[in-house]
């Protein structure tokens, strides 16, 4: 079994103890689950770079997810069936598809149960953290991976894409997506950085002369890494710019499709001495 540990770190009434119709009230329970698991099995090789992670003593890459599960407080209630949530960017997104909450919520708000739609139905709703570039902001689930490292076990050097796209015009990007984890360059004057732009995919892109941007810290403090690209003249909305330059490090995010993985076949069919709070209770 991939999971070592089950950590529950917190287990209450969900939403106050409310009660859904003839399955009754749910519980929430949130933890830390961790995972080690051996590179060579035929199961587990295809993720991208697997072999170049450390590994333990015996032999094994170790990782750990985030997690949160909604289930009944009465098990044979329930339907004994999973719904897994992928989460977008680290956000839950089952019970906004599914209850039809009356409001939006921030991811540092309380799960809003909606109409309970889910939960009438007896539903064990689960979600795993499956990025390990999900911003440090309360309420966003992530995992912690290790970097893939070269034979003298040092971190990897080499290029990165970004590409953005605004819907207004501005002088700055971060050097990522939608505030994930930057990766910095590793030198701010490299001449061999580029940055592309073009108005249609399948258009040449152009050049934009070295001069024109440079890379910058959002912070002021020595020490800071630039996380940043400043344009003065400027984006442009609609337009593709392309950035290509050099970085050291590189997670193995592949690692997020084994948590989701092995953390629902846990569920389903790890035993009660193994930690498993559902053995028995889920098909």
């Amino acid at each position: 079994m991939a999971v070592t540990e089950f950590n529950v770190t917190s287990r209450l009434p969900f939403a106050n103890g409310a009660l859904f119709g003839k399955v009754g009230p749910y519980e929430i329970i949130e933890g830390i689950v961790k995972f080690s698991i051996d590179p060579s099995n035929d199961r587990n090789t295809p993720i991208n770079d697997l072999g170049l992670a450390p590994i333990n003593a015996k032999g094994l890459v170790e990782f750990s997810s985030e997690f949160t599960i909604l289930s009944p407080q009465n098990p044979g209630k329930g339907n004994r069936k999973i719904l897994l949530d992928v989460l977008n960017r680290g956000r839950k997104t089952a019970i906004v598809s599914f209850n039809n909450p009356s409001r939006a919520l921030s991811p540092s708000d309380p799960i809003d149960p909606g109409n309970g739609f889910l939960m009438r139905h007896g539903y064990t709703i689960v979600f795993c953290g499956w990025q390990p570039d999900v911003p440090q902001t309360n309420g966003l689930m992530g995992m912690q991976v290790p970097e893939a490292l070269d034979k003298d076990g040092c971190s990897l050097t080499g290029k990165i894409l970004c590409q953005f796209q605004c819907n207004s015009p501005t002088k700055t990007f971060m050097l990522s997506h939608n505030g994930h984890s930057p990766h910095p360059p590793n030198n701010i004057n490299d001449p061999s950085a580029a940055l592309t732009v073009r108005d249609l995919p399948e258009d040449k892109p152009r050049t934009i002369d070295r001069d024109e941007w440079s890379f910058i810290s959002s912070e002021n403090g020595a020490g800071t890494q630039p996380d940043h690209i400043l344009m003065p003249s400027g984006f442009e909305p609609g337009r593709m710019y392309q950035l290509v330059y050099t970085t050291t490090g590189s997670s193995i995010v592949g690692l997020g499709l084994i948590a989701v993985r092995d953390l629902v076949s846990f569920l389903k069919y790890g035993s009660t001495d193994q930690g498993n709070p559902y053995a028995n209770q889920l098909d």
